[in-house]
């Protein structure tokens, strides 16, 4: 069985704007530092080439989707 390939980053903002665009990370508690998981896929790819290109985004939504990150962030930092 294959392992599924998985990107990681502990970006923030990068992981505000994937999720805002319909991909989920999962968050790992590594070394004290979350880090946000994603799977690795072609959705992911033209995703990152999307941010990497300046798309708008609605800037609402976007601030939404940071703000519940960072609270899930601070939740598992606070579990250690």
């Amino acid at each position: 069985m294959a392992k599924e390939r998985r990107f990681s980053t502990i970006d923030i903002n990068l992981s505000s704007f994937l999720e805002l665009n319909g991909l989920h990370a999962s968050l790992e508690l590594i070394k004290g530092k979350v880090v946000f998981v994603f799977p690795a896929n072609d959705t992911l790819y033209k995703l990152l080439e999307a941010y990497n290109s300046n798309s708008p985004v609605p800037v609402g939504d976007f601030v939404t989707r940071l703000k519940i990150l960072r609270g899930q962030m601070l939740t598992m930092r606070g579990q250690r």
